[in-house]
């Protein structure tokens, strides 16, 4: 099998409170390489420091975070010319490849590099992601889902972190204690949301309250969240998991439709 694994580094205007803003936001760093999964090696790689034109300006939140400042982007990073054919040649990757892996890559890498194949009107080819964030089933042991969290777990250290090809390798490793197979037939399940049923008590009722707050623990214990908007505590699953029957909780929850 193999397996195209993509990491970008992007200036963002607000990632951490909006996600990403395809309208703005921008790459600037491309690490890609192809592995060759039997024989647990790479086999063909991109390394590219990208200066879009019309890009946000490099912070010092982000300089400090990646290595990458203003003037490096300016003086090392590919002009928009030299852009297309790396991107064409990234596209000649993708098509070589079974699957594509990235480690956040539903949420981050995948709409990043699409919209980046957009904005100089090439075509980015289909495949299925596979996300290391949510594909692996980690052991219970392990709570994080962060890079350096999860390259501590499997015991080594990533020198030279959240530069893009460095980060693909250290995912590579990652991934490579776990069933690949079992990896692409999670990331080709649909998601689906579940619902934990939680109703509200009668707050004067002490009983009804202690009861109440016994589930709501155990519901944030299974990892499900609050949706303040519609007030329900959800969780997104793959629906592979429901099918085969492993989705087993200690209080009532429903699929949402």
């Amino acid at each position: 099998m193999i397996i195209l694994g993509i990491d970008l580094e992007g200036v963002n205007q607000n990632l951490l409170e909006n996600g990403v803003n395809l309208e703005v936001d921008r790459v600037i760093e491309i690490g890609a390489a192809l592995l060759d999964w039997d024989a647990g090696q790479p086999v063909s790689m991109i390394s590219e420091i990208v200066n879009e034109p019309d890009r946000l300006k490099i912070s010092k939140e982000l300089e400090d975070l990646t290595g990458i400042s203003e003037s490096i982007c300016q003086e090392w990073g590919l002009s928009e010319k030299h852009i297309v054919p790396t991107l064409k040649n990234l596209a000649a990757m993708m098509e070589r490849a079974d699957y594509c892996m990235a480690h956040n890559g539903t949420n981050y890498d995948e709409p990043m590099i699409k919209a980046m194949f957009e904005r100089f009107d090439l075509v980015m080819p289909e495949k299925v992601w596979i996300d290391t964030m949510v594909d692996i089933e980690f052991p219970n042991k392990i709570r994080g889902r962060s890079m350096a969290l999860l390259e501590h777990a499997h015991g080594f250290i990533n020198p030279f972190p959240h530069r893009a090809i460095t980060d693909v390798l250290a995912m590579f490793k990652i991934a490579s204690h776990y069933d690949i197979d079992r990896m692409a037939k999670l990331a080709e399940s649909p998601v689906v949301k579940l619902i934990a049923k939680l109703n509200a008590p009668n707050w004067k009722n002490a009983n009804e309250v202690d009861r109440f707050n016994k589930v709501k623990h155990k519901v944030a214990k299974a990892r499900f969240k609050w949706n303040p908007g519609n007030k329900t505590w959800f969780k997104e699953v793959h629906k592979v998991l429901i099918d085969e029957d492993k989705i087993s909780y200690e209080f009532d929850w429903y699929v949402e439709e």
